[in-house]
């Protein structure tokens, strides 16, 4: 059955079976790409705190969530080019990991660590139901998230156009209220199944004989929906703790 994932469509005109990407491999990419994210953020974190440079964190989140939107719809539209960007790309996530922890944690002093927390602990549940088929990626699950996706892409879009155009928000659901705080559940809820997409997209490719270089796509798909995942809990977590 041909997939409706457009990024296999392509996979399965480019086959490479001499040389084809592995599960492990991609595995291995993704590692590389979240340490590397992990260690440019956490310098970026406390360098900030040591200098009290507030305004590096948000130069840092600005140009980290640009940059890396920027590469990661590059990869996504020509694959060939995941080898080169990735590193880049890992830099940028990292670059938007550090400063809006730096930002977050000044608000809500405690939440990034507890975010950390929840993104892995997320994770480990997430790997441990599809490992075991509980949730399946069925094609009418992945046409429901990816929906979900590319709507809560598009309220976000709009919310940095009226902060940067007008000064102001989308009204209710980026405010501190029931309806701000279901709507920050719900994209947390969303990013969280992204990575069920993410598991099926190394699997098939795989089971496809993807060319090697599609371990390095894989690897920023992964990375790019724990950056996601941790800004949601980030957002959800501290709405709940400005509620206390």
């Amino acid at each position: 059955m041909q997939s409706s994932n457009p990024i296999l469509t392509r996979v399965e005109t480019v086959s490479n079976y001499q040389q084809p990407m592995t599960i492990q491999g991609a595995i291995q990419k993704s590692v590389v790409l979240t340490v590397i994210s992990a260690a440019m953020g956490i310098a970026l974190f406390i360098y900030s705190f040591m200098t009290l440079t507030v305004s590096l964190a948000y130069a840092s989140a600005m140009v980290g969530a640009i940059g890396g939107f920027i590469l990661a719809l590059i990869t996504t539209f020509k694959p060939n080019t995941a080898r080169t960007l990735a590193i880049p790309y890992a830099l940028f996530q990292g670059a938007f990991l550090g400063g809006i922890s730096v930002i977050f944690q000044l608000k809500y002093p405690g939440v990034p660590l507890k975010a950390l927390l929840a993104t892995f602990v997320t994770t480990l549940v997430m790997f441990a139901l599809y490992r075991f088929q509980i949730i399946r990626a069925t094609e009418k699950f992945k046409a429901v998230v990816l929906s979900a996706t590319i709507a809560i892409a598009i309220v976000f879009v709009l919310q940095f156009i009226m902060s940067l155009a007008f000064g102001s928000s989308i009204p209710y659901i980026f405010d501190n209220n029931w309806l701000g705080l279901g709507f920050a559940a719900f994209v947390a809820i969303i990013a969280s199944l992204n990575l069920i997409l993410d598991f099926d997209l190394i699997e098939n490719a795989a089971a496809q004989y993807a060319p090697k270089a599609m371990e390095w796509l894989c690897g920023i798909a992964l990375l790019a929906t724990l950056v996601w995942m941790y800004f949601s809990f980030l957002r959800l977590i501290g709405l709940l703790s400005s509620n206390d």
